[in-house]
């Protein structure tokens, strides 16, 4: 038996030394590639912020700027709060807490997901002297010997004064000298107990327990820090009660007049998410952007001079709730986004809505489904087709009927004519015939990703899009066939200025030119003489395309339309999607809620500029048409179109029968008498 038991102790020895040894190598390795310790941890605190330019070279905002404080001034509420909920061990580890790190594995696999985090406060400070783009085992190792670096360095309160000095807060506050002066208007020093708790509890989660846009959330988080400071010893449960029931002194969040917002807000995120947020927020980068700050000026000036004119003309609601806003602007031939506004206001509302696919498109997603008929069917802008009432089959469910707006009927029309006009019917019974699984497929090569409802309701719009992906499915059109898909960043540079990432774009021919034009010719006929003809009475006399979007009971107002460089999209809306009514109970239409919009914007950005045609390609021509028979025009047309189509389409009139009279006395019919030659 004492054999087994002394090489049971040999075995464990040995793989005591064989992991010694192993671990010293695996530190000499990575030790060559840690960054050097500062003498003083305030260095850690004076690292060169991020900043954001735009495509114009304004720089529009700066991360990570802080306001460092030495630990006597800062509150015990706030430390012994933020001890208790990130690190409890603090004081009595030496960089990795063995007791938090098994809690944490234990919490997160009954969980089956990630509920809480196992890292030492000394580590989190330690991920801020890596700026790179590692994101793997070997930076988590990395970060580890730093923070046992740390620990041997340097004093616990040192530790914590770092720390407390640059974590993120939301709301653009870096450190809690900054953060106690934007909640709450007072030093780190004065800080009560729920203040403290509060505030410790927004590093985890600046934007979602924020308490400036989600109180209710922010206060359960710090009820939840005040337990934990029980647990810990620090307040007794009388003392948790009486923060519970103090006043909270919250501040009411400050104005912003700074445009660029919601741009802003969405790339800071989308960096965090790809490379860390310690390394976006104080890595010293140089991010430039595709913002155009005199774009992104004249949209957010045009979206909400009209949004105030309309609110003006709306009637009473119960609701309080404001009239909303969405406008992207993309650069057709790059798909750089160029201006973004998100909402009415940034400060009352981070919702993006302009990436939100949630509201949906109407009678804007026509243009997807006439170009699969076109596509498909072999359909041209003289195709006719019959506008009138139609009830449609659905195999397991109600007859559909469509209607169009008015309730008006047109009989026999054209493509171009029914786009123009934007009915319903005719785009019914175009999906009626393709099926909606190829119309979805044409929407997708258009750069549509939302979910799409399989169902005939979708000729009329009925699946919720975002205005990027419209604005993007636009430039289609406009750049005859050719994908671009939108981004946001051109270049990230680093401290040193060594290049980081760089946006490489090369379209991909989606369709052919010669299928996609005469669709941006029937478009450009809806502003010229259809639907968004309030564009030219308005004064833009540019070459540009669009289509109008209307909703069932006015809950959304689309105008999405291109001219030769810029895609634009609109969409107006209320939140809680109710009616967008006026004093005079009429609804509002794309055409009057958002076309306006489109229109004051381009008209800004277009100031002094030469009206620019789209390109007509190879093997298309123009002829002038019968509305109601697609024929060439001719003496007896009562209303004609000029159309553009292939040239190898033959649009000569049908024969005409001549009217013979009838014979008097005995009819005898000859059988030559309504012959018609083979050439006709």
């Amino acid at each position: 038996m004492r054999p087994l038991i002394e090489k049971f102790y040999f075995v464990l020895f040995g793989l005591f030394l064989f992991s010694a040894i192993a671990g010293f190598g695996v530190y000499l390795t990575l030790s060559k590639d840690l960054p050097q310790l500062p003498e003083n941890l305030a260095a850690i605190n004076l690292s060169l912020p991020t900043e954001i330019y735009s495509s114009d070279g304004d720089r529009i905002m700066i991360l990570g700027e802080r306001r460092p404080i030495a630990i006597e001034d800062i509150s015990p509420n706030f430390l012994n709060a933020i001890i208790s909920v990130e690190d409890s061990n603090f004081y009595d580890h030496h960089g990795l807490d063995h007791i938090g790190l098994a809690r944490a594995f234990y919490m997160n696999f009954r969980a089956k997901r990630v509920v809480q985090g196992g890292s030492t406060i000394t580590q989190q400070l330690s991920k801020n002297l890596f700026f790179s783009f590692e994101r793997n085992f070997v930076r988590k190792i990395k970060e580890l010997l730093i923070a046992l670096q740390l620990e041997a360095t340097f004093t616990k309160e040192q530790i914590l004064e770092a720390y407390s000095n640059q974590i993120y807060f939301g709301s653009g506050a870096y450190g809690v000298e900054e953060a106690a002066d934007i909640y709450f208007g007072k030093r780190a020093q004065d800080l009560t107990l729920l203040q403290g708790a509060l505030l410790a509890g927004l590093p985890n989660s600046p934007n979602s327990a924020n308490p400036f846009y989600n109180l209710d959330r922010a206060l359960g988080r710090a009820g939840f820090i005040l337990k934990r400071m029980v647990q810990e010893g620090y307040i007794t449960e009388d003392q948790k009660e009486e923060a519970r029931l103090s006043s909270l002194e919250l501040l009411t969040p400050k104005q912003s007049s700074n445009p660029n917002l919601y741009f802003v807000d969405y790339i800071i995120r989308k960096l965090e998410k790809d490379y860390g947020k310690e390394f976006v927020h104080f890595g010293g980068l140089k991010i430039y952007t595709t913002l155009d700050s005199r774009q992104q000026s004249l949209a957010k000036k045009a979206a909400i001079s009209h949004l105030e004119a309309l609110e003006a003309e709306m009637s009473e609601r119960e609701s309080k709730e404001p009239l909303q806003v969405a406008l992207v602007s993309v650069e057709n031939k790059s798909g750089a986004v160029r201006a973004m506004v998100g909402g009415k206001n940034y400060s009352h509302s981070q919702f993006n809505r302009a990436l939100s696919n949630n509201r949906l498109p109407g009678s804007s997603f026509k243009p997807f489904v006439y170009l699969t008929a076109m596509s498909e069917l072999g359909y041209s802008p003289a195709t006719v087709v019959r506008d009138e009432p139609v009830v449609i089959d659905i195999p397991g469910a109600e007859p559909w009927e469509p209607k169009n707006f008015g309730e008006e009927f047109a009989g026999d029309v054209i493509l171009k004519k029914a786009l123009m006009k934007s009915l319903n019917v005719v785009s019914a019974k175009l999906m009626q015939l393709v099926g909606p699984k190829k119309v979805i497929e044409t929407a997708r090569r258009f750069g549509i990703q939302s979910p799409l409802g399989e169902n005939y309701s979708l000729a009329l719009g009925t699946s919720g899009v975002s205005p990027l992906e419209m604005a993007a499915a636009y430039s289609v059109i406009a750049n005859l066939g050719i994908y671009n898909e939108p981004y946001f960043i051109e270049k990230i540079e680093d401290f040193h200025g060594n290049q980081l990432y760089e946006h490489y774009y090369q379209g991909i021919q989606r369709f052919p030119q010669k299928l996609i034009y005469p669709l941006l010719d029937m478009m450009k006929g809806v502003v010229d003489a259809g639907t968004a003809r309030g564009i030219r009475r308005m004064g833009f006399h540019h070459p540009a395309a669009g289509k109008t979007g209307t909703t069932n009971d006015f809950k959304d107002a689309w105008f999405n339309g291109t001219t030769k460089d810029n895609a634009v999209s609109v969409w107006v809306g209320y939140d809680n999607n109710e009616s967008m009514m006026d004093k005079r109970g009429r609804g509002l239409t794309g055409g009057r809620a958002a076309a306006p919009i489109w229109v004051f914007f381009l008209q800004k950005v277009l100031e002094g500029k030469n009206k620019v045609k789209f390109p007509v390609p190879a093997g298309i021509k123009f002829e002038t048409v019968d509305v109601t028979t697609g024929r060439l025009a001719d003496e007896r047309s009562l209303e004609t179109l000029r159309v553009a189509v292939k040239e190898e389409l033959d649009l000569s009139p049908l024969p005409v029968i001549p009217e013979v009279p009838e014979p008097e006395g005995e009819f005898s019919a000859s059988p030559d008498l309504f012959s018609i030659p083979e050439n006709q």
